[in-house]
């Protein structure tokens, strides 16, 4: 009798066979057929167990690396585990690692909201498949990454030889911040990636952005203890009836006000909202006070309690009101200034966030290369193709294998192609 028992998968019985849960969020279903023919089989404790021959661990795990191409998520969406071999971390802007020229190192590991809110940037409705990446992958390339920033010499460390510096600036210290598009807190070894994240050499400041709904005293606990030096609270409103309209569903707007009283008692705390105009106004400026209280729990804080953003509109995002200029935006800021008699303009300098070392690009706008199409993108008729060390997202394509593709948009290592 074999015992099949994953740390990171749970089987259930379901209707016609078995049901592995894979990473809490995603979940892929094995037939009862399929099971027969390995040999005897029953559920119990979330693992299967099977009666059958002495490689039977062996076919198990050929038939798991089928089921896992076949992954859903439990919003119901088709979704791909990136794991290392299949696809590179940089290149796209839904998942893995973006460096935008600075000592902060963006980590995305999974796609995906409990959210559905009014100004959400790319309308995560619309998308057709969801993205979740290996946390020892993610650790794996980030640690490459962080020691560019860090090298005082212009040899290139960690990547192939065509992809040299882009610039050449050594950094102190670096910064990591996971920002998933959707919510860090729906990523099951979030924990976990922290704990490998904070081992990296080099790596001061471990920052989160996240909506709040999903945050308890016992998971602040946990993600403090495994290397978070920074909270970033999407608080977008103050009222219950505000924070609803703008989370698009129930939003439990007092027990974020809680979380972040606690996260100040334990590590930074950054409230960042995002001004819709005509909109959260009035809200603003009680996130404003609110701060006011979190910066008497914690004195001690260097960086700010608050970062209002300006609402920026997006092609394939929802847009439920007028962008504001930036010149009309600052002028929001400089009479709330005068108001509440502290700063609300913030710089880079707030953060400590500095120019440095830059991963070179293999090839640039405009360049006409030859990538292998890998698999289908989150969004309809969209390619992920890899090439080179990069992804590139490649819209209205349905082609297979190598493909001739042109280069449409290079920005921060983030490629886009046409076919």
């Amino acid at each position: 009798m074999a015992i099949l028992k994953f740390e990171d998968i749970k089987f259930s019985k379901s209707e016609n066979g078995a049901r592995g849960f894979f990473l809490q969020q995603f979940y892929f279903d094995i037939e009862k057929s399929e099971l027969d023919r390995l040999g005897k089989w029953k559920l119990k404790s979330d693992a299967l167990e099977i009666e059958g021959p002495d490689n039977i661990k062996k076919q198990f795990n050929f038939l798991l690396e089928q089921k896992l191409k076949e992954l859903k998520s439990v919003q119901g969406k088709d979704a791909i585990y990136v794991y290392e071999g299949l696809l590179p971390l940089i290149g796209s802007l839904y998942f893995g690692i973006i460096d935008r020229n600075t000592n902060i190192i963006e980590i995305r590991p999974q796609t995906g909201c409990n959210l559905n809110c009014i100004f959400c940037s790319i309308d995560l409705c619309r998308r057709e498949r969801d993205f979740v990446v290996s946390a020892e992958y993610l650790a794996k390339e980030a640690e490459k990454l962080a020691r560019l920033k860090l090298q005082k010499h212009s040899e290139t460390i960690g990547f192939p030889v065509r992809r040299k510096l882009e610039s050449f600036r050594a950094c102190k210290n670096v910064e990591i911040h996971i920002n998933a598009q959707g919510e860090p807190l729906l990523y099951a070894p979030l924990a976990e990636l922290v704990k490998k994240l904070k081992k990296i050499k080099g790596v001061k400041t471990i920052s989160m952005d996240t909506n709040g709904s999903l945050l308890t005293e016992k998971k602040v606990d946990e993600l403090v203890k495994a290397g978070i030096t920074r909270f970033n609270i999407s608080m977008n409103a103050f009222s219950s009836s505000t924070a609803e309209k703008i989370a698009g569903i129930a939003y439990p707007i007092e027990h974020v006000k809680k979380m972040c009283k606690y996260i100040a008692k334990k590590c930074d705390i950054l409230l960042a909202p995002v001004w819709l105009h005509e909109i959260n106004d009035k809200d603003i400026e009680q996130i404003i006070k609110f701060s006011k209280e979190l910066e008497k729990i914690r004195p001690q804080q260097k960086v700010p309690f608050i970062g209002v953003q300006n609402f920026l509109e997006y092609e394939h995002g929802r847009n439920p009101v007028k962008e504001q200029s930036w010149e009309k935006f600052f002028e929001f800021l400089e009479k709330l200034e005068k108001k509440y008699k502290m700063n609300l303009k913030l710089s880079r300098e707030n953060f400590s966030i500095e120019q440095c070392n830059v991963l070179g690009k293999p090839f640039k706008k405009g360049d006409v290369i030859e990538a292998e199409i890998v698999c289908d993108g989150m969004f309809k008729n969209e390619k992920l193709a890899s090439a080179e060390g990069r992804i590139i997202s490649i819209h209205n394509c349905n082609k297979k294998g190598r493909i001739m593709v042109k280069i449409t948009r290079d920005k921060y290592n983030i490629f886009y192609g046409s076919a």
